[in-house]
C-alpha cells in the first residue's frame, strides 16, 4: 500500500439517534427556576406538617410516639437518597408480591364533612384509610383554617388532634404566605387555589391489629390557576408513609413521613395555560381514593 492511500483522511458516517427519554443532557427539556420554586412549595403542603407531627408526638407519650420520631428523622434527612424510590422508600423498595386493587373489603361506611371514615378493622381497610386520607389532607381544604379544623377532627387520632390544630395553624400561615394567599386562604383575584393529592398506589408496610403503617405512592398538584398566577400550577411525585390508629372504632391518623418519588419521565406534553386549569378545576371535581 502506498503512502498516498495511507495519508487519505477517514471518511465517516454520522447518524442522529433519537434523544433517549431516560437520558440526561440536551435530550431532557431545560427546566427553569420557576417550577423548581413550585415544587419546593409543594413540600411545604406536606413535609413541614410532618415536621410538626413529629414534634407533637415527642410530647404525647403514646406508644407510637417513638416509632414517629423514627421515620420523621428518616423523612428529613433521607428525602434526596430516596428521591428515586431507592432504600427507605417503601414503594421502590417493597419485598412483598405486587398488590392489586381489592373491591369491597376495605371501603369506608360514612363520613364526616365529607371526609369518607369507618373504615373496616383490616388490613385493606388500613390501605383504604391511608390512602383517602393522603387525598384529604393534600387537597385546598387544608388552607382554610375552619375547614382544616373540622378535617383533621374528622381524621385524627384524637390523642393528638388539639395540639395538631395549634401547630397546623402556625404550619399553614407560613404556607399560605408562599402561595400568595391570604391569611384566610383566599386566593388573588380572578385566580383559584389549587392543592389536590392522587394516590396512585399503595402498600402495607406494618400492621400490628392495633396500628397500620402504609405507603402511598402519590402524585399532587398544587399552585394558583388563572392568568398572570405567579405560582403556576406544578405536580410532584412522593411516597407518603402514614401511621395510623385503631381507635373509637375507625383507622385514625397519627403521623406521617414524606420522601420524594418515584418520579416517572415528564415533559412530554405542553403545559396548558394558567385559564385552562382554571376551567379544569372548576369542572373537574376532586376524588376520595379507596382500596
Amino acid at each position: 500500500m502506498d503512502d498516498a492511500a495511507q495519508s487519505t483522511p477517514e471518511t465517516r458516517t454520522r447518524v442522529k439517534l433519537p434523544p433517549d427519554p431516560y437520558g440526561f443532557g440536551d435530550a431532557r427539556p431545560k427546566r427553569g427556576r420557576r417550577p423548581l420554586i413550585i415544587v419546593g412549595a409543594i413540600v411545604v403542603l406536606f413535609v413541614t406538617v410532618a415536621l410538626v407531627n413529629r414534634s407533637t408526638h415527642h410530647s404525647s407519650g403514646t406508644s407510637a410516639t417513638g416509632q414517629t420520631g423514627q421515620t420523621g428523622t428518616n423523612a428529613t434527612t433521607g428525602a434526596s437518597s430516596n428521591a428515586n424510590g431507592s432504600a427507605g422508600s417503601p414503594v421502590g423498595s417493597a419485598t412483598g408480591p405486587v398488590t392489586s386493587p381489592i373491591q369491597g373489603s376495605g371501603l369506608p361506611s360514612g363520613t364526616a364533612d365529607s371526609i369518607p371514615i369507618g373504615y373496616p378493622h383490616s388490613a385493606q381497610g388500613a390501605q383504604s384509610a391511608a390512602a383517602n386520607y393522603v387525598s384529604a389532607y393534600g387537597s385546598a381544604t387544608m388552607v382554610h383554617a375552619d375547614a382544616r379544623h373540622k378535617l383533621v377532627n374528622a381524621i385524627a387520632d384524637p390523642a393528638i388532634a388539639s395540639t395538631l390544630q395549634s401547630q397546623l395553624d402556625a404550619t399553614f400561615t407560613a404556607a399560605n404566605t408562599s402561595f400568595g394567599l391570604t391569611a384566610d386562604g383566599t386566593a388573588p383575584p380572578g385566580q383559584t387555589f389549587v392543592a389536590r393529592a392522587a394516590p396512585i398506589g399503595v402498600t402495607l408496610v406494618n400492621d400490628d391489629g392495633n396500628s397500620a403503617t402504609v405507603a402511598v405512592w402519590t402524585v399532587s398538584l398544587s399552585g394558583l390557576a388563572g392568568d398572570g398566577s405567579t405560582h403556576p400550577v406544578a405536580e410532584a411525585w412522593s411516597t407518603i408513609t402514614v401511621t395510623l390508629h385503631w381507635t373509637q372504632g375507625d383507622w385514625k391518623w397519627v403521623s406521617f413521613t414524606s420522601v420524594d418519588g418515584p418520579v416517572p419521565t415528564s415533559g412530554q406534553q405542553i403545559p396548558s395555560t394558567g385559564q385552562a386549569l382554571q376551567n379544569a378545576v372548576n369542572q373537574f371535581g376532586g376524588l376520595r381514593y379507596a382500596r
